[in-house]
């Protein structure tokens, strides 16, 4: 995903969401293209804040919800930011918490270790 926000703002977003909901959640991709600063989230496997397939197999991957907590929290420090995520444009006022099929009957939230 991209995001208009600065580096810094997503790693003190990050650091929020990690102390609020006892996550650890961390930075996977990590680079800037122009005005746009490119990022990817991860988490340790079978742990609350990351993912699972949706076959049930743990994942080392940031969940749907630790996502939505990091927009979130980039919105508080930078209102005015943009992210795009999954091709959608997300911002402070429209976007975000929106869930995703990931299969006939599954949605990316069902797959949130909590």
């Amino acid at each position: 995903m991209k995001t208009t926000a600065t580096r810094q703002t997503v790693i003190q977003a990050i650091d929020n969401v990690n102390k609020e909901q006892d996550y650890q959640i961390e930075l996977n991709r990590d680079d800037k293209t122009g005005k746009w600063y490119n990022f990817t989230l991860k988490s340790k496997s079978g742990i609350p804040g990351a993912r699972m397939s949706s076959t049930g197999r743990n994942l080392p991957c940031a969940s749907w919800h630790a996502h939505g907590y990091v927009f979130d929290a980039i919105f508080e420090i930078e209102p005015d930011a943009i992210i795009v995520s999954l091709g959608e444009k997300i911002t402070k006022d429209k976007g975000n918490w929106q869930d995703k099929s990931i299969g006939a009957s599954q949605t990316m939230s069902c797959t949130s270790i909590l």
